[in-house]
């Protein structure tokens, strides 16, 4: 088997295997109160990919591998790689970004667990190699804390309320309105440092005029944030 049948073979395994975790879904026969607590427990723990390692994903995750599939099958969840791989343009701006974020927030995390969280919250797919994370670190003087004596702060977290708000989604369980069977979303942010919820609602579609609705009366109350951190993807 030459490299390109056997990439091809590893892509479709891990089709498979991203497919199988999200199959309960896709059917609607997940045994747990919601798809987000399904999500939570197989994730709790690390899965063992079809290639024998180990891997421990997030539920944002899944969740991405569910949209994806609904919306192009399982081709779409076959992993995608670049032709560019082992240079740095494997990594995106939005991973690059991330990448420049975390060391100055924790300056003495490595390219492992840099590469590690990166996959985790998808901002590369698990094709990108480590290597890629090493030579851009490298490249960049990103390898070691300009201070030496600085602290890690804890993940994600600001030193004052109003310097970083966090939004997302969580995917609540469909209900039945008027004979029409119709998901909720429930849009929150919260302040990274005090953990204060700064807004919320909830509503029967994710979009960017919900969101803004909700960011609207965030900043209303309690200001302009100096950052706004938002989780994406392509739906």
């Amino acid at each position: 088997m030459d490299n390109k049948q056997k990439n091809l073979s590893d892509a479709a395994a891990m089709a498979q295997f991203r497919l199988a975790l999200i199959a309960p879904v896709i059917h609607g026969l997940y045994p747990d109160a919601s798809r987000n607590a399904y999500y939570q427990r197989i994730t709790e723990n690390p899965l063992t990919l079809p290639d024998g390692s180990a891997f421990r994903y997030s539920p944002k995750t899944i969740s991405k591998w569910v949209s994806l599939y609904q919306n192009g099958g399982i081709d779409a969840l076959m992993p995608r790689e670049r032709s560019d791989k082992g240079g740095t343009r494997v990594l995106t701006d939005t991973a690059i970004e991330e990448i420049y974020r975390l060391k100055e927030a924790f300056p003495r995390l490595n390219s492992t667990q840099i590469h590690r969280h990166l996959v985790e919250e998808a901002f590369i797919p698990a094709s990108v190699s480590v290597c890629a994370v090493q030579r851009f670190v490298k490249k960049h003087d990103l390898k070691s804390a300009r201070n030496p004596n600085m602290r890690d702060r804890k993940a994600f977290e600001e030193d004052a309320f109003g310097k970083m708000w966090q939004a997302d989604t969580c995917y609540l369980p469909y209900i039945t309105e008027d004979g029409q069977r119709r998901r909720v979303y429930c849009i929150l942010i919260i302040d990274d440092h005090s953990r204060f919820l700064v807004g919320g609602g909830l509503f029967y579609n994710d979009s960017a005029y919900n969101f803004q609705k909700v960011l609207k009366d965030a900043v209303a109350a309690h200001g302009i944030p100096s950052k706004l951190y938002v989780d994406y993807s392509d739906k």
